[in-house]
């Protein structure tokens, strides 16, 4: 309704009819500014004033109360009573972040900080290795591609150090992640090859096995059948369940 409302509001004014996509701007802005100012001073008031961190206080709150619900709602003691189970999750939430001071709060976020610099740069590393060892055929190739990410990381560590100051360190040794990994490029590829090895050999035995119980299925029926007799039947089913005795150990 919000938004039909902004959208009427900037079709009058010219700006939907001319330029749709303005007219779109404009009503998502009008729905922002309501929202903020129609929920700040509720928030304010449970939280225990506006502050320079209202939002971060809110986000945290919404985090306790989360957890507090999932814990109280396996309780036993709580069990089946929805109302109790709000009414102690509310409070206990309510009580656990109304009183933080801005101090704490900027202590609680720095880890969060550290968690996305530390994704920034580790998951580009992870599909970087990925990318670069599928280029199993030029060892000079993956160590120029390595270099290249060196060079790009040191770059990003120098650029950010003044706005992250000590987080940006990350970015650093994942450059020399990256230099080891280049220095160590011949016994990675080594170690990839040999596990794919071991991953063949391990299906070929597999495939291996399943038709030695196909063999012994089949010995099975022939000799119901009378197609074959007792003698040759005991003899092959022993060699068959010997063949199957070495390759399950293996």
């Amino acid at each position: 309704m919000l938004v039909s409302l902004s959208f009427v509001s900037a079709y009058y004014g010219g700006g939907w009819y001319s330029d749709p996509i303005y007219g779109f701007g404009q009503g998502m802005e009008q729905l922002i500014e309501f929202t903020e100012y129609t929920l700040g001073p509720f928030f304010s008031v449970i939280l225990g004033g506006y502050g320079d961190l209202l939002f971060e206080r809110v986000l945290f709150l919404f985090i306790v109360l989360a957890v507090v619900y999932v814990i109280t709602s396996k309780m036993d003691v709580f069990k089946d009573n929805k109302l109790v189970i709000w009414t102690v999750t509310i409070a206990v939430s309510v009580l656990s972040t109304r009183f933080l001071t801005d101090g704490i709060i900027e202590t609680m976020i720095l880890p969060y900080n550290v968690l996305g610099v530390s994704v920034s740069a580790i998951l580009p590393l992870i599909i970087y290795f990925t990318f670069v060892q599928s280029f199993s055929g030029s060892a000079t190739l993956r160590k120029t591609l390595w270099l290249f990410f060196m060079v790009v990381f040191i770059g990003i560590w120098g650029s950010r150090y003044d706005e992250l100051g000590d987080l940006s360190w990350i970015y650093f040794f994942t450059a020399v992640a990256a230099l080891i990994f280049l220095l160590a490029d011949g016994t990675i590829r080594r170690a990839i090859e040999n596990q794919q090895l071991k991953q063949l050999n391990y299906n070929k035995r597999q495939d291996y096995i399943a038709d030695l119980h196909e063999q012994l299925d089949k010995i099975h029926e022939q000799f119901n059948k009378n197609h074959i007799t007792a003698a040759y039947f005991n003899a092959r089913k022993k060699e068959i369940e010997k063949q199957l005795k070495d390759y399950s150990k293996g």
